[in-house]
């Protein structure tokens, strides 16, 4: 028993099952950090690296939760879980200092961007329980193969 398996159980994404809502979840996971690509913030600064680098290991946890959706494979989704736990609480301070900084220097363009940022990620918080909802169903039908 891990510390995941005390999470709130949901039973459906939006409406349709645990294993669509993964896949889907999993899917925009890998288009999101495109975005960041294409962002407003073209000034390079150490905060806007950590976050592209947090950003490239996101990308690469949500292939692998891709793949473990596919193969219903408790242990990439796991992963997954852990890594963006530790992911949104750390992209939600970042985002908080980004604010804070271009409400300091008046870019109001760029505040509104940094608050839909933050918007983003406590969604991604009812991401992490769906994809840890499905975990769950993984590995108890998985001992039920085995019994």
């Amino acid at each position: 028993m891990t510390e995941l398996d005390n999470l709130p159980v949901l039973n459906s994404f939006f409406g349709t099952d645990l294993k669509s809502g993964s896949l889907i979840i999993a899917s925009v996971c890998i288009v999101h950090p495109m975005a960041y690509g294409c962002s407003l913030f073209m000034s390079i600064s150490y905060l806007l690296v950590t976050i592209w680098i947090l950003v490239a290991l996101f990308f690469a946890a949500s292939i692998l939760l891709f793949c473990g959706v596919l193969k219903d494979d408790a242990l990439l989704c796991c992963i997954w879980v852990w890594y963006t736990m530790i992911f949104v609480v750390v992209m939600l301070m970042m985002m908080i200092l980004l604010a804070l900084v271009f409400t300091s220097r008046k870019q109001r363009n760029r505040v509104v961007i940094a608050i839909i940022g933050i918007l983003w990620y406590l969604l991604t918080i009812y991401f992490i329980l769906i994809v840890n909802s499905y975990r769950k169903s993984i590995g108890i039908s998985n001992k039920n193969l085995y019994k």
